[in-house]
């Protein structure tokens, strides 16, 4: 008898073990089918790539800041944290004009990597209010486009301010005239 008990106390034991494992398993499958019920696994997915894509923003901005700046997300919101300024962070929305500018260049670089996938983009073109910045500011953005392209990349920029262009190796100079426009290649 006693030895009767103790099988069934192992074949108990034995069952209970296997219970366990079925019941963790249908707790991981009913977490899956509502979260796919309640749309949540789409959610789950963009704010996957948000995060890589913030990550990699996050680098580049430090690389053309010359690692004074890195993006970071903090409840649910965008910040620049300053690491010249022992890692205070802002919002997005407290920064300058060049900082502005440098951030938004760091999110377009990191997306089109990102939708690019395996493949790499010959070049990004930029058409931004470079007139509405600060000398100061101008410098700063200069500084970054010529770190992109000391890393291979190229970075074609539509601009009227002429302090930039005079900065970049290469131009396409376009005049507009009544029979036409034109357009002058001028190499540094």
């Amino acid at each position: 008898q006693e030895r009767a008990m103790r099988e069934r106390l192992e074949r108990r034991a034995e069952l209970q073990e296997r219970a366990l494992a079925v019941s963790r398993t249908l707790d991981t499958w009913q977490t899956l089918t509502n979260t796919l019920k309640a749309n949540e696994f789409q959610q789950f997915l963009l704010a996957e790539v948000e995060a890589q894509l913030l990550t990699r923003a996050g680098l580049l901005l430090h690389e053309i800041s010359d690692g004074r700046y890195r993006l970071a997300l903090q409840t649910g919101e965008y910040v620049v944290q300053d690491l010249w300024n022992a890692g205070e962070a802002r919002g997005v929305r407290t920064l300058s004009g060049g900082e502005t500018f440098l951030a938004s260049l760091s999110l377009a670089i990191a997306l089109s990597d990102y939708l690019a996938g395996n493949h790499v983009l010959g070049a990004l073109f930029l058409d931004e209010g470079f007139g509405t910045l600060d000398p100061q500011a101008l410098e700063a953005v200069a500084n970054a486009l010529e770190n992109l392209r000391t890393q291979g990349r190229m970075v074609g920029v539509v601009t009227h301010v002429e302090s930039l262009s005079e900065r970049l190796p290469s131009r396409l100079l376009v005049t507009k005239s009544v029979a036409g426009s034109s357009v002058q290649r001028l190499d540094l």
